[in-house]
């Protein structure tokens, strides 16, 4: 006997749950050309159903044997909302009104707002999103996300059965019911959800990789080798194209260095049915970096210690990859000593440890500093180095105005070019000393709040010498050269004096070199010290009119006397000078 049977119209998401409660049970899956059929019927019946219309009962169907707990199972699930044949009688299915999938849709989509459930977004093609396994076949890998969501990933990207590692094809190992993993959306085929963690080159096929060019999703290639302009790789059995610009975030020095690797890609064009592709790694290096951004804002702040790899050297600097960004550790910041070549300090690939002395996340500017790590020698310099004490350093470097000695590692001391301990006049700090000169000096000064260490090598010109003469004393002295705008003078104490051109009582332009001749002896009068006998300035001229004025007060004396006359004034200093 024949009974009516009535077609109700179902959304195709209950039909998904009654497909996800299937694979929850552990019901073995049908084989491959079963499981085509199986999905072209479950197409056939979701068009069929867009209407709601009595069906006459057909011939029944085989359908895979269920297990009287899981029959019990599905019974629950679906009782308390779909009419059985039992409970809907012919005559009442003749009397149900026709409805459309739309109205269906909103009865049904009402009868979850009234249970407080909220219709779930359907994902979109390329959307990376989280999934969970559910369970997993010899073909597929079941996964849920987004709530009840449910798809399938190729059980060939995973490696074989029993691995625990990567194989050596990249394939990581599968995972177990339970397991978090990410995936992208790959495509919706026969009312069901297609995802991949990323297509593999073993089973890429022309059709694969136009659904990853649609979608976004990323393929695996192999670089191949250079070419102009850019590398051929090879996604599967199908040659791309990848500019230089598009291997990596930065512009490659030396591409034959990524020959032979193994990358993931972007399909950025798909022409002429896939005679034409062009891929981009770049394009997902970016990607993933615009993702790690808001992660490694939090990581990073004012005052950390950071670990990361040095990616580039520079004369001003060298920059350092942070998982994602870069950050700059200036020359100033690489030691407390002052760095002529940062080569020698950093290389490139090198794993260093920096503090973070700068953020600025709107320049995108990151500033790190390799000598906060160490402590600073300034901090104690006044108690190492006393004002007074002698030191020992080497001179590092000479500028115009005097030579910077280093006392140790970060501390630099300044000798004034005047106080090199040289008697003549200084040009240049080369005319007395030379870089790499091992040298002894004084500390006259120190100021750690400016870091300043002032130094003096004029002590050594006051080594083994007398005592300095008075101011207006007279002495004889020996002349020790005769230069331009003066004769220089050594006085019996060691120190040497200067006798200006204007001190010397002669006319204007008087070549004194035609007058004198070095080792001759002259009475002279010291006219000013300074710096502690560096500079001894004599006079001639100030000599005779001493002479002279004790001579008119003489004759003064004597001339208003009975003695025997002296004659006139001026044979009397004719008589003085013919004495002298």
């Amino acid at each position: 006997m024949t009974t009516g049977r009535v077609s109700l119209a179902l959304p195709k998401r209950y039909m998904t749950e009654g497909k996800s409660l299937f694979r929850r049970l552990n019901i073995p899956p049908a084989s491959s050309e079963r499981d085509s059929g199986a999905r072209r019927e479950a197409h056939e019946g979701n068009a069929m159903n867009d209407e709601l219309t009595p069906q006459p009962e057909s011939a029944e169907e085989e359908a895979p044997a269920v297990t009287e707990t899981a029959t019990e199972e599905i019974t629950s699930a679906t009782e308390e909302t779909i009419p059985t044949a039992e409970t809907v009688q012919p005559a009442e299915a003749a009397e149900v009104p026709a409805q459309s999938a739309e109205d269906s849709s909103e009865d049904f989509a009402k009868m979850l707002e009234e249970k407080g459930a909220k219709p779930e977004r359907t994902p979109r093609t390329g959307e990376k999103v989280t999934c969970t396994v559910v369970s997993v076949s010899s073909e597929w890998v079941f996964v849920s996300f987004g709530g009840k969501s449910e798809g399938a990933i190729a059980r060939v990207e995973f490696a074989d059965e029993g691995a625990e590692t990567r194989d050596e094809t990249g394939r990581p190992p599968v995972p177990a019911p339970g397991a978090e993993l990410e995936a992208y959306v790959l495509a919706f085929r026969d009312g069901e959800i297609h995802l991949t963690t990323r297509l593999s080159r073993r089973e890429q096929s022309r059709t694969a990789i136009y659904d990853a060019f649609v979608a976004g999703v990323p393929v695996e290639g192999r670089v191949a080798k250079v070419i102009k302009g850019g590398f051929e790789v090879r996604v599967s059995d199908f040659r791309a194209f990848c500019p230089l610009s598009q291997i990596d975030l930065r512009w490659p020095k030396e591409p034959e260095i990524h020959v032979g690797q193994i990358y993931p890609f972007k399909v950025v064009e798909y022409k002429d049915k896939g005679r034409n592709i062009i891929v981009s790694r770049r394009a997902l290096l970016e990607a993933e970096m615009v993702t790690k951004r808001d992660e490694i804002k939090k990581k990073i702040n004012l005052g950390e210690i950071v670990t990361g790899r040095v990616r580039n050297v520079q004369s001003f600097g060298a920059f350092v990859e942070l998982g994602g960004v870069d950050g700059l550790i200036p020359v100033s910041e690489m030691a407390w000593e002052r760095v002529e070549d940062p080569a020698k300090i950093l290389t490139e690939g090198q794993e260093v440890t920096a503090k973070v002395i700068g953020v600025d996340w709107e320049k995108d500017r990151i500033s790190l500093s390799l000598k906060a790590l160490e402590g600073d020698p300034w901090s104690s310099v006044a108690e190492r180095f006393p004002v007074g004490s002698k030191v020992k350093g080497t001179v590092a470097r000479l500028t115009n105005f005097g030579a910077f000695v280093n006392l140790e590692p970060g501390i630099d001391g300044m000798i004034h070019i005047s106080a090199l301990g040289t008697e003549k006049r200084l040009k240049h700090p080369k005319e007395a000393i030379n870089i790499g000169d091992e040298v002894e000096a004084e500390v006259v000064a120190v100021e750690p709040e400016k870091r300043r260490i002032s130094l003096s090598m004029e002590y050594k010109l006051q080594e083994g010498l007398g005592s300095l003469p008075r101011t207006g004393e007279v002495i004889r002295g020996t002349v020790e050269k005769i230069v331009d705008f003066g004769v220089f003078l050594r006085l019996p104490s060691g120190h040497l004096g200067l006798i200006p051109n204007a001190e010397m009582n002669t006319k204007k332009g008087t070549d004194h070199g035609q007058m004198l001749r070095p080792k001759d002896e002259m009475d002279v009068k010291v006219l000013e010290i300074e710096e502690n006998g560096r500079k001894i300035r004599l006079s001639v001229k100030a000599l005779v009119r001493d002479r002279e004025r004790q001579m008119q007060k003489e004759y003064e004396t004597y001339k208003g006397s009975d003695t025997v006359s002296f004659g006139t004034f001026g044979d009397l200093l004719k008589a003085s000078k013919e004495k002298s």
